[in-house]
This record gives structure tokens, sequence and C-alpha cells, in this order.
């Protein structure tokens, strides 16, 4: 599964099925209160074109580890994926972290991060508050 934002491209066999679906979750509070409302999963044999801000960090969900949403780009269906709070709360009231972090765990699933999320806030900057609406209405439609 990808959020919206992570694939730029990808190479296939023509010989191979690929199919490519887009799932909404409009029955969840979870992504409801997350905002991310939509995935697209990829099945099938393929090659993945992604982009990261820095990089693009893949690792194994088997520990169990938190990170930022903004850095999170997608993930395979057999990881256990959870939203949790960040761990201080005085850092996202003075705009500096997000307030909720997204956790992978499980055996034998990926997930897939940025090395550094592209999508910085500059606190105290003038139209944060429209930029802040903004992105949270194409988030919303996974864009």
């Amino acid at each position: 599964m990808f959020q919206p934002r992570g694939p730029v491209g990808l190479v296939c066999d023509a010989g191979q099925p690929l199919a490519i679906s887009s799932h909404w979750r409009l029955g969840s509070l979870h992504a409801w209160l997350t905002l991310q409302l939509r995935f697209i999963v990829f099945r099938g044999p393929v090659t993945l074109i992604v982009r990261g801000c820095r990089g693009v960090r893949l690792e194994r969900a088997g520990q169990g580890r938190s990170i930022s949403q903004s850095a999170t780009l997608g993930f395979t269906t057999d990881v256990l994926y959870s939203t949790m709070r960040s761990e201080t709360f005085l850092p996202y009231l003075r705009g500096q972290q997000a307030l909720l972090n997204d956790r992978f765990d499980g055996g034998n699933g990926v997930y897939l991060y940025e090395e550094t999320p592209r999508h910085g806030k500059q606190p105290g900057k003038v139209g944060s508050w429209f930029e802040g609406f903004t992105d949270a209405i194409l988030k919303v439609f996974g864009i």
C-alpha cells in the first residue's frame, strides 16, 4: 500500500499481470482522525520508483517502530499498522512536531519512509494556517 504522493513511476513485465486499486476507508474513525482516507494498492510483480526528500529508507516491521506520518510513503499489507500520539504535547502546540505518528509492527512486513519529511512546517510563517488547511484537504483526497 502506498500513499498517493509516494510513487512516481513503475516498471513491470508486459507478460505479468499488474493490478492497481485505490482503497477508500470512509467508514473508519481512525482514517478520519488521521485524514488518511485513501491508499493505493499494487498487486503483482512490479518495481516501484518512489521519491523522498534526502532519500528513502526500507525497513522490516518486526521490531515495532513509530515514525512521523508525513514521512510515511508505503508499507506491505502484512504489516500491523496503527497510529499513536507523539510523546510530547508541547512541541505540537508550538507547531514544531505532528501530534500523531505512524506505528509499524509485524513479522514479515516492510515499510518505506522518507529520510526527511518534505512537508516541514515553519512556525510563525504568514499564511501557515492556509497552507495547513489546503494540506488537510489534499490529504483527504490522497494527493
